[in-house]
Order: C-alpha cells, then sequence, then structure tokens
C-alpha cells in the first residue's frame, strides 16, 4: 500500500516561545516572573515598580470588565511591552483627542514626558536580548537540526515560520542553509521569491523580528554583534495590532504566512505555540475552515492532556476537532524523532486508499459498479 507522498508546499511549520524552552531560553510568561523579581530587588530595575504594578493592575482590569479574570488575563512580555509602546505614543495615539486627560496615577509614575515608560521598555527589551532569548551554550539548540533532516526527506524547501526572537534555527541549521530574506544585508522579500532558483533548504519567515536585525533609514538590516545594536533600533514587534503596521517585513510576513497556509498546505505543524496570538490564530482558523482535510498537529510538553488541548485548540481557531492532531512529546523529541515524513503520514489516508474512495465515488455517480 502506497503512503501519503507531500508535495512542494504541504507541509508548513510554525515556531512558537515554547521551542525554545528546551534550549534554555525563556517563554513570554517566564519573563514576567524575572520582571517581577528585578522589580523586587535589583536598584536598577527598583525604580519602575511603581509604572510595572500601574500597568500590570490597568491591564488586569481592563479584561475584568470582559468577564476574564486572574490567571484567565492573557498577560505576558509582549502584552507589557505593547502597553509600553502604546503609551509612548501619546499625543500621536489616535484616541488621544477623545481622552480628556492622562490618569494623575499615570503621568506621577510615567515620569516627565513619560521617560520612565520609555527607559522601562528598552531595559526590558535590552535584557531580552542580551539573556533571556540568547543562547549561552548553541549545542543546547542541537535539536533544530531536525528540520534540516526532515527537508531532506521532504525533497523540498521548507517553509518555517517563527515567532520567536532567537536565532536558534540560524545558530543550529547554519546561515548558509536557511534564507531570511537578506541580499547583501539588507532585507529584500524578493528573496522569497518562489521563482527563484533558491538552494536554501529553509524558508524562516521571522514573524516578529529577530535579534539582530535593526531599523535604519527605513530599512531592515541585520548585524553579527547583535549587543551592539541599540535598544530602541533593534528591529522587533510586540503585540498584535503591530502585526497589523504595514511595514515591512512584518507586513509581508503576516501575508505569507496566510498564503501558504490557505493556499498549498495539508499540513500546519505548530511546535511550542501557546494559541495566545488572536491574529495567528485567525489566520490558522480561516486555513482549516477553508478546507476540511487541511489538518493541525500541535506540539507541546509532556504535561499537557492531549485531548483537553485538542478541544480548547479547536474552539479557539473556530475548528473541527477531527482536524486537531496534538502530540505531548515536547519540541526536543519531536525534533529528533517525531518530525519524519512516515510518522506524519500516519495522520493521513495512504495514497492507494485515496485512489480506491475515489474510484468509487466516479462509479456510484455513473451507476456502474465493479
Amino acid at each position: 500500500m502506497a503512503t501519503t507522498v507531500f508535495k512542494r508546499d504541504e507541509v508548513i511549520l510554525l515556531l512558537g516561545a515554547g521551542a525554545s524552552v528546551e534550549a534554555g531560553l525563556l517563554d513570554s510568561s517566564t519573563m514576567i516572573d524575572e520582571i517581577e523579581k528585578l522589580i523586587s530587588s535589583d536598584p536598577a530595575w527598583m525604580c519602575y515598580r511603581e509604572l510595572y504594578r500601574y500597568v500590570r493592575s490597568s491591564i488586569f482590569f481592563a479584561d475584568g470588565l470582559d468577564g476574564v479574570f486572574d490567571k484567565n488575563v492573557p498577560f505576558n512580555i509582549e502584552r507589557l511591552v505593547n502597553v509600553l509602546d502604546e503609551l509612548l505614543k501619546k499625543e500621536r495615539h489616535a484616541l488621544c483627542p477623545f481622552v480628556g486627560a492622562w490618569n494623575p496615577k499615570l503621568q506621577e509614575v510615567a515620569g516627565d514626558d513619560f521617560k520612565n515608560v520609555r527607559d522601562f521598555r528598552n531595559l526590558i527589551v535590552k535584557i531580552l536580548r542580551d539573556e533571556w532569548v540568547t543562547l549561552s551554550e548553541t549545542e543546547k539548540a542541537g535539536y533544530y537540526e531536525g528540520l534540516l533532516r526532515f527537508q531532506r526527506q521532504y525533497e523540498h524547501p521548507l517553509r518555517v515560520f517563527s515567532l520567536n526572537f532567537d536565532l536558534c534555527v540560524e545558530q543550529s541549521c547554519e546561515l548558509k542553509n536557511v534564507q531570511r530574506g537578506f541580499d547583501l544585508r539588507v532585507w529584500d522579500w524578493r528573496m522569497f521569491d518562489e521563482t527563484l532558483d533558491d538552494s536554501h533548504s529553509l524558508l524562516l519567515y521571522k514573524l516578529h523580528g529577530s535579534l539582530d536585525w535593526y531599523f535604519k533609514d527605513g530599512q531592515v538590516l541585520y548585524s553579527d554583534a547583535p549587543t551592539k545594536i541599540k535598544a530602541d533600533e533593534i528591529a522587533l514587534i510586540f503585540g498584535t495590532s503591530y502585526k497589523l503596521q504595514y511595514v515591512d517585513p512584518f507586513l509581508f510576513f503576516a501575508y505569507e504566512l496566510r498564503r501558504w497556509t490557505l493556499d498549498s498546505a495539508r499540513l500546519i505543524i505548530c511546535i511550542g505555540y501557546g494559541f495566545n496570538d488572536e491574529h495567528i490564530n485567525g489566520i490558522l482558523g480561516q486555513a482549516l475552515s477553508r478546507n476540511n482535510e487541511r489538518k493541525l498537529l500541535a506540539v507541546f510538553g509532556p504535561s499537557d492532556d492531549c485531548d483537553t488541548l485538542n478541544v480548547k485548540i479547536a474552539n479557539l481557531l473556530g475548528a473541527n476537532p477531527s482536524q486537531m492532531i496534538v502530540d505531548n512529546s515536547g519540541a526536543r523529541q519531536f525534533l529528533e524523532s517525531g518530525l519524519r515524513i512516515s510518522r506524519l503520514a500516519e495522520n493521513f489516508p495512504a495514497e492507494a486508499d485515496l485512489m480506491v474512495e475515489i474510484m468509487d465515488s466516479a462509479e456510484g455517480r455513473s451507476g456502474f459498479s465493479g
């Protein structure tokens, strides 16, 4: 019996923060825990304690008005930095003409000209880059080499979409094998053009930016020395609203995720993604609703219950639970041993079975039988 054969672009990968946790990097929720420790004990951070408490309590208050409380409030590093960025817009914010005055407590904790907000935001980005999502030992992320092993089985360029800032894919799979979209260090969308004779094994779309990217003169470039990039120049984005900006490369990446999940994909593999991003969920949900035969494989850690997650993800995406496949082996084990053509093919009818179904259906419509 023939097994399922995956054609070009029928397998798409999406990497979330959970994919890099086993490499020793922090996920977005753990980063919040670290901030709370720092503002309580580190003199360089303690001056932002009142600002942090004000922003955090405001977020929880706003969600409470919608009936979302306690642990159900999606509070993580992305949301925190996004709120700080929104505050920094001040008079440029779209809602400013409709607001009579700033909250007095906000003015107190934000400092003159919102200096505390700006400095706190940049301090978070700096420690995120220098410590939280920087590999101390490259070999800890060696399991990412599984992407290359799978690509060699697949025999087509593999499209990998990542929500992570880290360099795990690039350092484990080597830049010579990874197309990131740069031509002479300047980002250019045409490097992803499928008409190019591209010898790269992996096509990597970093939807939130990267530790080694920076903005300069309206362009995005990359540096071999990320720690030398100024915190306010690093090309990173936080929060759903920023993914909807008409700014490349981020607009292009969001379009490409929508394009390839809607177009050719039969299987979308999400590794370490927590399904907390409404914009990404919307793209995935639309892809699944457009094609009932399309499946989504979600890889979580060993402590997660597959049946519970299956229902939860289906509800979040507005999809049929039968389209969901949940694997709780963890990112490392999945990339090292689970990401195989033969294993993935088990989730689809064998090609021979498909041919029988098609022939039976055709005979039924014509009124003939064997």
